[in-house]
């Protein structure tokens, strides 16, 4: 290795050592990056909470492994999947019952995946951050803007103090260090200067609110109000956070650039944002504070916001207001958004696919039977659909173009009509005779009501052959009426 190198590795390799001395417990977040030396487990440099800078060498075996590739599922598995793998295979590795040696290690993977899996919100987090996400003091707002009242306007400042990233850890590469060149090799990128002077406009927080709807709305599109209290800056010192004729100081903790400087071994320097000015590079003496805003140029207020809720929304997605969040909390930078999390209604009539809506339409058996017509609900009101003669429990019609629009795209969805009988639970004693007697006839059983109901052709084809008795026979009421004349004769 070149002398050259050697020394800047050498340098390299002492940074990394001091970065072991310091002891704290990191706190890993999305951001969190791995250098590797050539002979040492990876560095973990870590965004952290409040004003701690934190840095730890971990052992690459130790590393969060991905939960779907430990259980064997995929990434879209569904809860039952996920919990009948992780059961599989708990009992094959379970330390009581595999006498190998790494089955105690590779049980203690499988539920620490299953314990990420199985929570919506870790899996969620997972899915979005990574293996960040299974850090101890992760969150995704943990370097955020918080609300709550460090000043007057009720918010506060967010805590990270730490190192935004490596290019802020060692500069954003105007001056270089003696061991530029070597980071430059392992990055692709200058390290070891420092971009003398205040940070860099920020953008400002988004808004997160939840709007419930009605599932008509959803279907047809709606405007909504929702109120919110986003950042904004102070109206009284139009942001500057200074009462009229005062003046910001130069910090006096960075001189006005904006960040710290700390010399390590071998004069080795590291910089990060200023804790004073947070890196503006200024600040606002406390006899100069605007007493609105107490000197942070930012207040909270409460505001109205119109929400036009497109035809077609989901429950569960969110609509996007820009530039309806909150102001950044210094500098000039961009406004955040609004994001509106729409929860829609269950419907009591309708079931909801996509674009599509179901419908059961409950139908009287003779109906079925015969044929007719039967009222169906849509978006747009009742309408009459004809029912062919025929008809089979849960056949379905559909009714193009009477679904939902697409959120997505121009077309819109279809209603689907499913048919089910309608069987009576009660019927008249004429109606049950009626039904037997369909019922006898489709069975070719001949009955006493099949027999009666028959005799009036049997009497006509009795009269046209000249057989008057046999006909009344067949009648069965003309034998009972001479029977009945007789007995008044013997009593007379």
């Amino acid at each position: 290795m070149p002398p050259r190198l050697t020394q800047q590795y050498s340098s390299f390799v002492a940074f990394y050592s001091c970065s072991r001395q310091l002891g704290s417990r990191s706190i890993v977040t999305a951001q969190c990056r791995r250098i590797y030396d050539r002979n040492s487990a990876p560095v973990r440099i870590s965004r952290a909470l409040g004003n701690k800078r934190c840095f730890h060498a971990s052992n690459p075996t130790y590393a969060p492994k991905n939960p779907y590739d430990v259980l064997g599922v995929k990434k879209d598995a569904a809860a039952a999947d996920i919990k009948k793998a992780y059961f599989s295979l708990a009992r094959k590795f379970h330390p009581d019952t595999n006498p190998d040696k790494s089955a105690r290690e590779k049980f203690v993977e499988i539920q620490e995946a299953y314990d990420t899996l199985k929570d919506d919100k870790k899996r969620a987090a997972y899915d979005q951050y990574g293996s960040a996400s299974q850090q101890q003091g992760f969150g995704p707002n943990s370097a955020g803007f918080g609300g709550g009242g460090a000043f007057r306007g009720g918010f506060q400042q967010g805590g990270f103090g730490g190192f935004q990233d490596f290019s802020e850890l060692f500069g954003g590469g105007k001056r270089q260090a003696p061991h530029g060149d070597l980071f430059e090799q392992l990055f692709g990128g200058s390290f070891g200067g420092s971009s003398r002077g205040p940070r860099a406009n920020v953008r400002g927080s988004d808004i997160e609110t939840a709007l419930n709807i009605s599932f008509l709305e959803a279907c047809k599109g709606t405007a909504k109000t929702v109120s919110v209290q986003p950042v904004v800056s102070c109206n009284s010192c139009s942001g500057s956070g200074l009462k009229e004729g005062a003046k910001r100081t130069t910090c006096s903790t960075c001189n006005g650039t904006g960040e710290q400087t700390f010399v390590i071994n071998n004069g080795f320097q590291m910089s990060s944002t200023c804790g004073t000015c947070k890196g503006v590079g200024s600040t606002i003496p406390r006899s100069g504070q605007c007493s609105s805003c107490g000197g942070a140029g930012k207040v909270r207020v409460k505001k109205t916001v119109q929400v036009n809720i497109p035809a077609g929304v989901e429950d569960g997605m969110t609509v996007c207001i820009p530039k309806a969040g909150d102001a950044p909390i210094s500098g000039s930078g961009s406004t955040g958004d609004l994001l509106v999390r729409v929860h829609v209604a269950r419907s009591n009539v309708f079931q909801r696919q996509g674009s599509n809506i179901f419908y059961n339409a409950k139908i009287p058996f003779y109906t079925a039977l015969l044929g007719g017509r039967v009222r169906v609900p849509t978006l747009d009101g009742d309408v009459d659909v004809r029912v062919p003669g025929g008809t089979q429990p849960g056949e379905e019609m559909v009714l193009k173009g009477r679904g939902i629009p697409s959120v997505v795209s121009t077309g819109t969805g279809d209603l689907f009509v499913k048919f089910s009988l309608s069987i009576p639970r009660t019927m008249t004693k004429r109606q049950r005779e009626l039904v037997e007697q369909y019922a006898n006839e489709a069975e070719g059983k001949p009955t006493s009501g099949t027999s009666s109901a028959s005799s009036t052709p049997g009497s006509t084809s009795a009269k046209s052959d000249g057989s008057n008795s046999e006909g009344r026979a067949e009648e069965g009421e003309g034998p009972r009426e001479d029977s009945e004349e007789k007995k008044k004769r013997a009593t007379g």
